[in-house]
């Protein structure tokens, strides 16, 4: 049996918020934006060096988001994080992490790490910040100490 209109208006107003909710990265995204800092200056990242930030939400701090929140570290050392394709992440707290490697173009195998392996478990690394509406400038910058050499 067929329903009327009317009968289907309510269920699809909930519909529409169930999915509004349930696609987060939707309008409560707060820019996040800084600048990582290795032994003090700008990471110059390009073909031969890469580099990546991740946000991971920290539920103790009650941050649930469960989101795909990253970014790449530019030329100039700066990263724009991103949740999904959009812009931003949700407010809240987050640990971080970060992958600085010098790389070859021609040979994905070719990887030598620029940090200590600490900065890729979101639990050692010792980075983490909240993310609010409005940041102030340098609130996001990140700044590591690149690899002893061995035998010092």
């Amino acid at each position: 049996m067929p329903t009327s209109p009317a009968r289907r208006a309510p269920a699809a107003a909930a519909l529409a918020v169930l999915l509004a909710a349930g696609c987060g990265g939707g309008t409560n995204l707060a820019p996040v934006e800084g600048t990582v800092y290795l032994d003090g200056n700008p990471v110059a990242a390009g073909d031969t060096l890469t580099g990546y930030v991740v946000l991971h939400a920290d539920p103790a701090r009650g941050n649930t988001n469960l989101e795909d929140v990253k970014a790449s570290v530019g030329p100039d050392g700066r990263y724009t994080i991103y949740t999904r394709d959009k812009k931003g992440a949700r407010p809240g707290w987050y640990f971080v992490t970060v992958d600085l490697a010098r790389t070859n173009p021609k040979d994905p195998y070719d990887y030598k790490a620029l940090v200590a392996e600490k900065y890729l478990d979101k639990k050692k690394s010792g980075l983490e910040f909240e993310v609010v509406p409005g940041p102030e400038p340098g609130r996001y910058d990140i700044r590591l100490e690149s690899i002893p050499p061995k035998g010092k």
